[in-house]
């Protein structure tokens, strides 16, 4: 799959590269971040440039996930990542399915970024990729993650119980789908 890049008025979104590593760092030191995504723990500046220049190069040229940095319209300032993953059958007549997943820096929360970037991912994803179908999962307590997928259009469809494995440790999830029409 050929790596891509999204906008809107207020908003960039591309692949992360190498000199975003620092960027990556930064946001991934937040306790919420940590808390609640599949980030390592402790988060290494080798781990960001692992990810920026390796695991997001390898995973859209599988076609498996798209992932982008959210940056301010000017490209400067990283705000949040988001992506989908497990990307399947894109070339099905009767489309394929996604999950989409994300976090926020800090000093973005509270501004709608990830809600917006989450409309333009999920969007691009139905219209160029041809997927019926985006799914959600959050570990159960994560409402901040809860309230960006019901503002982009999810429907949240119940609890799966040990649906997820965070630090290494099964946990119930919050489950949610998008269909093209729910999308806000």
């Amino acid at each position: 799959m050929e790596e891509v890049e999204l906008c809107d008025a207020r908003l960039y979104l591309r692949p992360p590269r190498l000199g975003d590593a620092g960027q990556i760092y930064d946001a991934c030191q937040d306790a919420e971040i940590q808390r609640w995504t599949t980030v390592p723990s402790p988060y290494s500046r080798a781990d960001a440039e692992m990810f920026a220049t390796e695991l997001v190069p390898t995973r859209w040229s599988t076609g498996h996930s798209a992932i982008f940095g959210v940056f301010d319209r000017g490209g400067d300032r990283l705000l949040a990542m988001i992506g989908l993953h497990d990307i399947e059958e894109r070339e099905a007549a009767q489309g394929g399915r996604a999950e989409l997943g994300y976090w926020c820096a800090p000093w973005a929360r509270g501004k709608g970024v990830v809600t917006d970037a989450g409309g333009l991912v999920c969007r691009w994803a139905f219209d160029e990729l041809g997927l019926a179908r985006i799914d959600w999962y959050a570990a159960v307590g994560n409402h901040p993650s809860r309230r960006v997928a019901e503002k982009i259009g999810f429907t949240i469809e119940g609890t799966q119980r040990l649906r997820i494995v965070q630090r290494g440790e099964r946990q119930d999830a919050w489950a949610g789908g998008l269909l093209r029409e729910d999308l806000r």
